[in-house]
């Protein structure tokens, strides 16, 4: 799942109260792999100087870092 597709699928159930204990681990977990390809894509970019695709690509992984920090700071009640 790509990273925006993981951030709509969060705020989508975030907002409608349906996030539980196993859609935030699935969505963790799909995350967790996005943002290793993100950062593995990175590295072969940088090596290019495709600035304006380096760019995107670091925008991408700040807003799918921004989702674990929510996920892993979210508590159960």
């Amino acid at each position: 799942m790509s990273c925006s597709s993981i951030k709509h699928r969060f705020d989508q159930l975030k907002n409608q109260g349906g996030l539980n204990f196993d859609e935030a681990i699935n969505l963790y977990n799909d995350l967790l792999g996005s943002l290793d390809a993100h950062r593995l894509e990175l590295q072969e970019l940088q090596k290019t100087g495709d600035q304006n695709r380096i760019n995107h690509l670091q925008e991408h992984i700040k807003d799918g870092e921004q989702i674990l920090s929510e996920l892993r700071n979210m508590t159960l009640q």
